[in-house]
């Protein structure tokens, strides 16, 4: 996985969190179902200390350094073996 430096410029301004953080999800096949999704983004996001109701959240509504951690869920979405900060 890869966290980029700048974490506004690599979150889509359009999409909520929970789309954002689910995108690898989605494309890698990880979970079935919406609700799956929905509780492994809630788990996401507590595993980086943000709450659940940061799910509807759009980046702008976001810190740096709560968007650096929606980027980490991001990456840690996928499962990677390594993670590049």
């Amino acid at each position: 996985g890869l966290v980029f430096q700048d974490p506004f410029a690599s979150l889509n301004p359009r999409a909520r969190v929970d789309t954002s953080i689910a995108e690898p999800l989605v494309v890698h096949k990880l979970v079935d179902g919406r609700d799956a999704r929905r509780r492994r983004v809630e788990g996401l996001l507590d595993l980086v200390g943000l709450p659940a109701e940061f799910a509807q959240r759009y980046p702008h509504e976001l810190s740096g350094g709560q968007r650096q951690r929606v980027s980490i869920a991001r990456a840690l979405a996928a499962e990677p073996d390594l993670l590049i900060l």
